[in-house]
């Protein structure tokens, strides 16, 4: 099950997308309905399944978001996840697909390390959000 903060920095990070004009399509963990459309699981992309992807239908673009709390960040999965995603060539654009990182505030740091150690600090391609801790009891379950 989702941690609370996992569940907060999806709908933060499908919030963001929203925002940048890309329509969230698939949420892991969930489905539900929007409109008369049901979004679904996000589809394996490369080695691993996003925890939200968003398609810009006007541009033809994909948005790919990962949320990582607790420890994530330091685990070889999810450094493994970050440079696939980021390296991910859009076919209609042949630019680098657009990639949301969302964090608690504890990790912020730890997400600066991990990208810059990966060499993506730079990426105009990829962003961050941020969800404060004072928001969110990290141990609680939420129920999907």
């Amino acid at each position: 099950m989702p941690s609370r903060a996992h569940k907060m920095l999806c709908d933060l990070i499908a919030r963001k997308m929203r925002e940048e004009g890309y329509v969230p399509v698939a949420f892991d963990g969930r489905r539900f309905v929007v409109g008369d459309e049901e979004i679904h699981v996000p589809p394996r992309i490369g080695r691993h399944r996003p925890d939200v992807l968003g398609y810009d239908p006007c541009a033809k673009a994909l948005c790919i978001g990962e949320a990582k709390t607790g420890n994530d960040l330091s685990s070889a999965r999810s450094r493994e996840q970050l440079m696939d995603y980021a390296n991910i060539v859009g076919a209609s654009s042949g630019e680098r697909i657009r990639l949301i990182i969302g964090v608690t505030s504890g990790m912020q740091d730890a997400l600066r390390s991990a990208l810059e150690e990966l060499g993506l600090q730079d990426r105009e391609s990829i962003s961050y959000i941020v969800l404060p801790e004072e928001l969110v009891d990290s141990d609680a379950e939420v129920q999907v």
